[in-house]
């Protein structure tokens, strides 16, 4: 029946809260609303937003409702959702249809594409009227795209179909198939930059050709569709950003990639190039080492050599936590394994040589919390260092709590970086 706002009569004992009538519809009483939208049921006073009302606030809610990502999107892609068709009561004496839609894409160029798809829609009798109408129906659609952007893909629509028609309240439930077009507009918006999944609205009026009982011989009636839409394929799959060729098949097209002949699957930036998160010069797809601390050298692999820095002055590779915790994970105790062989060698060279051991937190918790966690965990590895076969004189152990940090607290990423021991060794 539409959208509704009820508001209960007031009792002449409690006085009356709320009047809204033909005389008075002011701010205060009826939120500047014109009196014909206002009916009074045995319920209460009821507010019936018309069809513009409805369609507007539909796309108003849904442009706002996600954030902006960045890059272009021009993958096959499949989409379903809900689906009304805004009934002129005059036309059909119905109410606005609830249904859903389903369909599937392709992009032809960049601007360009073609979708087929279909639908299902059940009219109830509104208020006074009389009819109760079904539909299904097919369509095949050509869509012409302002911008591939994925925070943003607004397009114009022009499409045809055939649909058929059923009274259910007219003797014999008579039906019938009608051809129909439609013009309309939409957006695609994509949750993020990595995700297939997205957000559409479409807005399109259908001009219908229809011989049925109690419906005119035409009908144009808007047509509003909202729903999920989902990429087909690995990205980098469809026709680049550009449109044009793209012969290694990242997402990136040749004219505008500095990387060409990047292996499948390989994960890109907006220039073609592998990905590199933690910056150690090893693209991810290659890094056997992932989260490498900002400054430490590695190997081909990924992986902290033994100990980045000159003569007795060395940084050896971060060990990190899990939230929390002190205790040493696998690959902790990998790295150590490592850092404890450079460390005997080193002590060898400089006998007077010192190990510093720092202990991080991120800044979940109170300081002093965070100051006790970041001394045990200084101390898990100074004993894991000793054990093998680290002098435990050499050693000295500090604990900076949540002081230090390296990274931003306010992600999941940064505060794991946060949660560290640093090990350097130097001579004195």
């Amino acid at each position: 029946m539409g959208i509704q706002v009820y508001f209960q009569p007031a009792t002449v004992s409690q006085g009356l809260l709320l009047r809204c009538n033909k005389r008075m519809h002011n701010a205060l009483a009826c939120g500047s609303l014109p009196p014909h939208s206002w009916q009074l049921s045995s319920s209460g006073w009821r507010f019936k937003m018309n069809k513009t009302t409805r369609a507007a606030l539909t796309l108003a809610l849904a442009a706002i409702a996600l954030p902006a990502v960045a890059a272009d999107e021009t993958r096959p892609y499949i989409f379903g959702g809900y689906q009304t068709v805004l009934a002129d009561q005059a036309d059909r004496a119905s109410d606005s249809s609830n249904g859903y839609a389903f369909s599937a894409g392709k992009a032809l160029s960049k601007h360009w594409g073609l979708e087929f798809g279909g639908f299902w829609n059940q009219f109830e009798a509104d208020n006074g009227g009389t009819n109760e109408f079904r539909e299904l129906g097919g369509h095949l659609d050509a869509l012409f795209f302002y911008s591939r952007n994925r925070a943003f893909s607004p397009y114009v629509s022009l499409g045809v179909g055939a649909m058929k028609n059923q009274n259910k309240t007219v003797a014999g439930q008579p039906e019938d198939t009608d051809p129909f077009g439609t013009l309309g507009v939409g957006f695609f918006k994509y949750f993020g930059d990595e995700s297939r999944y997205g957000f559409r609205a479409d807005a399109r009026y259908r001009y219908v050709d229809t011989e049925i009982p109690g419906l005119d011989d035409s009908l144009l009636e808007p047509v509003i569709k909202v729903g999920l839409v989902a990429a087909l394929g690995p990205k980098g799959s469809g026709l680049g950003d550009a449109g044009g060729p793209d012969a290694d098949g990242d997402g990136i097209p040749d004219d505008a990639d500095l990387c060409p002949n990047t292996p499948k699957g390989v994960k890109v930036d907006s220039k073609g190039c592998p990905v590199d998160s933690d910056g150690d010069g090893i693209p991810d797809a290659l890094d056997k080492c992932p989260g490498t601390a900002k400054g430490v050298k590695v190997d081909s692999s990924g992986c902290a050599k033994d100990g980045s820095g000159e003569g007795p002055n060395r940084r050896f590779e971060d060990v990190h936590f899990e939230f929390d915790r002190s205790d040493l994970t696998d690959y902790a105790r990998s790295i150590l394994d490592n850092a404890s062989k450079a460390i005997g060698g080193l002590s060898q060279q400089y006998p007077s040589l010192k190990v510093d051991v720092s202990g991080h937190t991120d800044w979940i918790g109170t300081d002093a919390y965070n100051q006790a966690l970041s001394e045990r965990r200084a101390n898990s590895v100074k004993q894991y260092l000793t054990r093998k076969g680290v002098d435990s004189k050499r050693i000295n152990t500090y604990a900076y709590g949540e002081s230090k940090p390296v990274a931003t607290n306010e992600t999941d990423e940064g505060r794991a970086q946060n949660r560290r021991v640093e090990v350097r060794t130097r001579g004195e």
